[in-house]
């Protein structure tokens, strides 16, 4: 852990972010299509918000975030333009896969960077081997339920934590299970899972696939951070503020809140820098842990900002992070790169016609 600049506020040395997603999407993907969008000779390229967002925003992508970036979107499969003159984006979440079949059907190309452990998930789903009944821990509204809906086995049984002893008992079908948890879930979550099935059926060869992401089980895990914790600092801390944005629902989140709890830390989650700033009026001599949750959001820049420079940076970040500036901003770019580029295209086109014509 490292000591910030402000008040008794702690931080991670890991801090929560996906590195897949801020390496690959973030820092690569999203460039080169804010690129193309000022290329008036390219194919237009969208995202589709209902592929990595539910529940209005509260579930996967955080919608207020995503907003201020920028990026070509549309809401739903069905806004987007007649023909195949187009490509679509498949990020983060993967795709709702009957849309996504039935762009390419229409020839329309799909760029297809997903997170890799979710692809993984996907690919399981679609090689299940029917000799093993099937059971998927995760969240009932999260994405990836909605977008691989059609590709789940007949007799597949979708659990979650609070629920999974009567569905397993209730729908089972004398086979084999074989568990396959959400790839934030915590692997203790699925070893529970599991040691109910095999208690409750024995004599058959349950198993369960890993299909936990990195930043559940890597050296880069806010959760493998957490666990560590020494138990000389965790006496030192009053307790936990998790950042968590407007998308507040998420399996990421939960799971932080489940192992800082069970470090015996209090957690208090932040959606708002006004949550913060009642938080620490009502504590003033708290020393907290601040965790940051792996789902980029606003909430993060503002109190993040604040932490480190008080109002001035909190002032700065709320500038830099206004929806309408940024949308402005990036706006006036893009029909400015567009315009330009266009001219270009256009003497480009009129110098190589009067060349021919002199020759």
């Amino acid at each position: 852990m490292r000591k910030v600049m402000s008040m008794d506020v702690m931080l991670l040395e890991q801090d929560g972010r996906c590195r897949w997603l801020e390496n690959k999407i973030l820092n690569k993907l999203y460039p080169r299509v804010m690129k193309n969008a000022r290329d008036p000779s390219a194919q237009k390229q969208y995202i589709i918000v209902d592929w990595i967002s539910n529940d209005d925003g509260r579930v996967g992508v955080d919608l207020t975030w995503f907003k201020t970036l920028g990026v070509p979107a549309v809401q739903s499969y069905g806004d987007l333009p007649a023909g195949g003159a187009f490509k679509v984006i498949n990020t983060g979440y993967d795709s709702i896969v009957s849309e996504e079949k039935a762009l390419r059907d229409r020839g329309v190309e799909i760029i297809d960077e997903p997170c890799p452990f979710i692809r993984r998930l996907r690919n399981l789903l679609e090689d299940a081997d029917p000799e093993y009944q099937y059971v998927l821990l995760c969240e009932a509204n999260h994405i990836v339920v909605k977008n691989f809906k059609t590709i789940f086995p007949a007799d597949m049984i979708l659990v979650q934590m609070d629920n999974y002893r009567q569905r397993i008992v209730e729908r089972n079908n004398n086979k084999p299970m074989r568990l396959m948890p959400y790839v934030t879930f915590l692997p203790s979550h699925a070893d529970e899972i599991l040691a109910f099935v095999r208690e409750q059926f024995p004599g058959l060869a349950h198993d369960k696939l890993v299909t936990q992401c990195l930043w559940v089980k890597s050296k880069a895990s806010p959760i493998v951070e957490i666990n560590a914790l020494p138990k000389r600092q965790l006496t030192q801390l009053d307790a936990a503020l998790l950042i968590t944005g407007s998308a507040t629902t998420n399996k990421s989140v939960v799971s932080l809140v489940e192992s800082l709890e069970q470090r015996g830390l209090e957690v208090t989650a932040v959606s708002s820098i006004k949550e913060y700033l009642a938080y620490e009026k009502a504590h003033p001599e708290h020393k907290v842990l601040l965790v940051r949750s792996p789902i980029p959001n606003n909430t993060e820049a503002d109190i993040m900002g604040y932490v480190k420079a008080g109002y001035r940076g909190l002032l700065a970040a709320r500038i830099r992070q206004n929806r309408l500036l940024r949308g402005y901003g990036i706006g006036l770019y893009n029909r400015l790169g567009y315009g330009c580029n266009w001219l270009k295209q256009r003497w480009d086109t009129f110098v190589v016609h009067r060349s021919t014509e002199s020759q």
